[in-house]
């Protein structure tokens, strides 16, 4: 069997438009903004999806009823937050996390152009109520807040959270806050975060623009940030942040295990000049995370200049450093590429990438409207091949968020791309499969990080160990959910499975039969 991609969006039950009738003049949040969730938030058992979609209409809940179909219930549950009268909010990078551990997910979203970020608590019923008053981002003062990202930073057990702010004016000085960490300060069942981007030592190195990208207003700095991801970069188990941003403003932060952070960004190695989408996995199977990130690549133009250089950046990671070895893997050419994923699509054993791209470039060379998304499946050597045309995923869509999940629980990984197509602005590909074996692993982890985020899955086949970790992060304005899936090739059973939980301890599983979804719950 030959991997394949198939449009199944007309009978998926999906199907909305994503824009403005109240536009704001000039503003690129609008057009790139926008984004899913995707998480189990009714606990069932399969994916659901929460998009947001502009002032065009509400925004959307679908609850997935299996097989690829879903039902739209974001009325009903409570998180259409239908504009008013008063206020056509705008929304971007919404995320799924157990932010009061009472296990199951609740709910945020960035809000645009000044409009309030909004939080809401799931009550277990299938329906959500509004929080936010008192939460600690209703006092958000950012202009816009692009994507989410969760994570249990200062290893306290609960999920503190990092926001985005592309585009935000920053006036410039050492004590200037800029609302990107918020420490989960829950209690008595009241969610609350209380913002430590000064104390953490985030904020006085986040914002350092391209001289290139001067706003040409000496008192203001701008905040370039786009999608940020807590993840393990180093050999504790504390977890570290990267943060994809514009302006050659991409970020590594080392957590210092103390409730604050350093800025670890090698310059002659953290290079991307336009970072948007980020993915994090261990595609060269040597158990620590590697970083890829989307940014913009062209061709030389009739008279021989290229506007965008660079491309693409593939980062390995050596004992916590990050080295640059985009050219040797050859991934650099994404277009203008957006949100992004790492998975193995062909179950065969090794981690592929998936990215979507487009823009309306008023510059020459102006062909990004129309280039495709990239598939770059992994051969030998740790090489990467586009083969998006051959497994029919070479659409022309203007794509920007994405979700990469099991959404038919079949054990390979669909794609949600979110796009802007006057139609529906989005196609749900459904992965046929390679004919190779899976292990699909969900964890139940120790209140209140009951999604276990931080934990370490390794599956283990002779020589051969591959390793998930449990990242609630953001691949651009959007969310995978928690669930991991290991693609075995030919194997029929994984020798050791061995899950590192935050804490420390770990939970062993011999001689596992592929072919199932396994549960394993914090002893």
């Amino acid at each position: 069997m030959t991997l394949r991609f198939t449009d199944v969006t007309a009978n998926s039950g999906i199907d909305f438009r994503y824009g403005y009738l109240a536009p704001t003049l000039g503003s690129e949040p609008e057009t790139f903004g926008g984004g899913a969730a995707a998480g189990d938030y009714d606990g069932d058992g399969l994916v659901d999806v929460f998009v947001v979609r502009g002032d065009m209409g509400p925004n959307l809940l679908y609850r997935n009823l299996g097989r690829n179909r879903f039902e739209e219930v974001g009325q009903f549950a409570g998180v259409a937050n239908t504009k008013s009268a008063l206020a056509n909010y705008r929304h971007s990078g919404p995320a799924f996390a157990d932010m009061d551990g009472d296990g199951d997910l609740d709910l945020v979203v960035g809000g645009l152009e000044g409009d309030p970020t909004k939080l809401f608590r799931n009550q277990g019923n299938g329906t959500f109520v509004d929080v936010t008053a008192d939460s600690g981002l209703d006092e958000i003062g950012a202009a816009y807040t692009i994507s989410a990202a969760f994570g249990d930073y200062d290893l306290d057990g609960d999920v503190d959270l990092f926001l985005t702010h592309w585009g935000t004016p920053r006036e410039a000085g050492a004590e200037v806050n800029t609302e990107h960490l918020w420490r989960n300060d829950t209690a008595d069942g009241v969610i609350r975060f209380t913002d430590v981007s000064l104390a953490a030592g985030i904020a006085l190195d986040i914002i350092d623009p391209d001289p290139q990208a001067a706003t040409g207003d000496p008192r203001f700095d701008h905040d370039f940030t786009f999608s940020p991801n807590f993840a393990r970069m180093d050999a504790d188990r504390y977890p570290d942040l990267v943060v994809a941003a514009d302006f050659r403003t991409s970020r590594y932060f080392r957590n210092n295990g103390d409730g604050t952070f350093r800025n670890a960004t090698d310059p002659m190695q953290i290079k991307d000049r336009n970072g948007m989408g980020s993915a994090l996995g261990d595609f060269d199977d040597d158990g620590d995370l590697d970083w890829f990130v989307t940014s913009i690549w062209s061709v030389p133009d009739q008279n021989g200049e290229q506007r965008y250089t660079l491309g693409n950046r593939l980062y390995e990671n050596t004992d916590g450093l990050l080295l640059d070895v985009t050219e040797a893997a050859e991934v650099h050419d994404g277009g203008w590429g957006w949100a992004a994923c790492f998975e193995d699509f062909d179950n065969d054993g090794d981690l592929d990438i998936y990215h979507t791209n487009g823009w309306i470039e008023p510059f020459p060379p102006s062909d990004f409207d129309t280039d495709t998304s990239r598939l770059f499946l992994q051969g030998a050597n740790g090489t990467f091949t586009d083969e998006a045309d051959v497994v029919g995923l070479a659409d022309t869509e203007q794509g920007y968020g994405a979700v990469c999940a099991d959404f038919d629980n079949d054990g390979d990984v669909d794609i949600l791309q979110l796009h802007r197509n006057a139609q529906n602005a989005a196609t749900l590909w459904r992965n046929e499969g390679d004919g190779n074996q899976y292990l699909r692993v969900r964890l139940t982890g120790e209140a209140p990080n009951t999604e276990a985020a931080g934990a370490r899955i390794r599956a283990t086949v002779g020589d051969t160990t591959q390793m998930r970790e449990i990242i609630l992060g953001s691949n651009y304005t959007s969310q995978n959910p928690a669930l991991r899936v290991f693609g075995l090739g030919a194997e029929t059973e994984v020798d050791v499975l061995e899950v590192e939980w935050p804490d420390g301890s770990t939970t062993t599983r011999r001689n596992v039969p592929t072919g199932q979804t396994l549960v394993l719950a914090k002893p």
